[in-house]
């Protein structure tokens, strides 16, 4: 009797004692969690003392502070709260608080010469490309859509923190169609199609570069990227200044191609981006679903005021022109450049007369000392904006063209400074709202860099 009591005495205990620790262990649990909300509610930054441009409004914020936590904006509140409450506090002094800034038009791999880019050693191109970003970010330039490339890699290496850089939105391959803006067998001009025995062309390899023919063909080259991890499509519909097989007029791919990629990459969620010159292949673009269109630089006004009427998004390059007219000394390319440079002001002018979303990107390539004067290309643009209206272009509108990924979209809202933003900030100690031209000179003028939160730069 006394061991049936003993075991009957021991197992209560085990129950009402589990039951105890299991309280117990909640109760520390839920100290340890408040402990932790606590701990994170701590870790907020306050920044204080500054004229805030929000990505989207020409009219400078006053009198309001802004707070972020992690890599996300928590807010913009009232100045003057108490301080103590915040893990850091930033004062501004006086300067001008900007969203990071967006060059949604750049080829990350295409920083070397051409010559190393085409045939030269890939591990060279890709830690080339890995100090450029590391640069780019000290410009300013906290996100980038790459418009062709192989940066899934370099992608992967600045999210995981190995090295600095914008955040990436990838194209992937740029998908072209035989004797096209993406093909560059001219190098080599014996060589075949793949499809008849011949090797892969120059950038194919790399993974750069992609050229298909047909409906089938290009559906596989979209969906491959989509898997490799491709934000958006890039296609060329038209001629282009830096390949030698096709004049500025030519149309490339047929509508059932061009639908074939929109439709796929519309399957995942996301677009096609264009690169186009002429209009006969533009409004072939527009009217096959493509969203976002691409250089545009002898455009003729209807053309323009379609892209209005289809609520397409319009990027211009103006540097890269300047910065290629030295370099293409040859008759093929340097016919080509003339014809773009000759047309860019008119589609400028009709761009902003029709309201066209117009954003920045620059589209540098194959010079390491040329893609420095990146920023350059804003104050370009003052002859057809007002420096408020290109800040815009430079984020707000920025984040709008990369957001066209929808689903795809790896990471939060990009180009403005409002809740659940990603903490992208910049602090200029001059106003670019009333001259854009201060923000290319960031050595000086650009006093905080923070990116996701980090911050990159501080001499405030």
């Amino acid at each position: 009797m006394k061991n049936k009591f003993n075991l009957a005495t021991m197992l209560l205990c085990m129950v009402f004692g589990s039951g105890l620790m299991a309280q117990q262990n909640h109760s520390l649990k839920s100290h340890s969690l408040n402990e932790q909300t606590d701990s994170i509610m701590a870790l907020e930054t306050l920044i204080k003392n500054v004229n805030i441009f929000n990505g989207t409004s020409e009219k400078l914020i006053t009198g309001k502070d802004v707070v972020y936590m992690g890599n996300k904006i928590q807010g913009i509140i009232p100045a003057g709260s108490d301080e103590s409450k915040y893990h850091e506090v930033i004062d501004g002094k006086g300067g001008y608080l900007s969203p990071g800034l967006i060059d949604v038009h750049w080829h990350l791999t295409m920083g070397t010469n051409e010559m190393d880019y085409m045939f030269g050693s890939i591990s060279y191109v890709a830690i080339h490309s890995g100090k450029e970003a590391g640069e780019q970010l000290l410009r300013g330039v906290t996100t980038v859509r790459d418009a062709a490339g192989n940066t899934f890699g370099l992608k992967k290496a600045i999210d995981d923190g190995t090295i600095p850089g914008p955040r990436i939105y990838p194209s992937g391959a740029i998908i072209s169609q035989y004797s096209g803006h993406g093909d560059v067998r001219f190098a080599i001009p014996t060589n075949l199609p793949k499809e008849w025995g011949g090797p892969l062309g120059p950038g194919e390899a790399s993974g750069n570069m992609l050229l298909v023919n047909g409906k089938a063909q290009m559906m596989s080259a979209v969906r491959q990227q989509l898997f490799l991890g491709a934000t958006q499509i890039k296609i060329p519909v038209t001629g282009g200044v830096s390949s030698f097989t096709d004049p500025l007029y030519v149309l490339e791919f047929t509508e059932e191609e061009i639908t074939a990629a929109v439709d796929v990459a519309a399957d995942y969620g996301t677009y096609v981006m264009a690169h186009g010159h002429s209009s006969a292949g533009v409004i072939r673009a527009l009217n096959c679903g493509v969203k976002s269109i691409e250089h545009g630089s002898v455009l003729t006004e209807d053309v323009v005021k379609l892209m209005a009427e289809k609520g397409a998004v319009f990027v211009e390059s103006f540097e890269v022109l300047a910065q290629l007219k030295p370099l293409y000394t040859d008759p093929v390319r340097k016919k080509k450049l003339d014809e773009a440079m000759e047309g860019t002001a008119n589609v400028a002018k009709w761009a902003k007369k029709y309201g066209v979303t117009m954003g920045f990107g620059t589209d540098l390539l194959f010079s390491p000392e040329g893609r420095k004067n990146e920023l350059k290309d804003l104050g370009l643009r003052k002859d057809f904006y007002s420096s408020a209206e290109i800040m815009i272009q430079a984020t707000g509108n920025g984040g709008k063209i990369v957001g066209l990924c929808g689903k795809r979209n790896p990471y939060g809202k990009v180009g403005v400074i409002e809740e659940n933003a990603m903490a992208d900030i910049l602090i200029y100690s001059k106003n670019p709202l009333e001259d854009v031209s201060i923000v290319e000179d960031y050595e000086n003028n650009l006093k905080l860099i923070i990116k996701d939160g980090k911050v990159h730069k501080n001499e405030l």
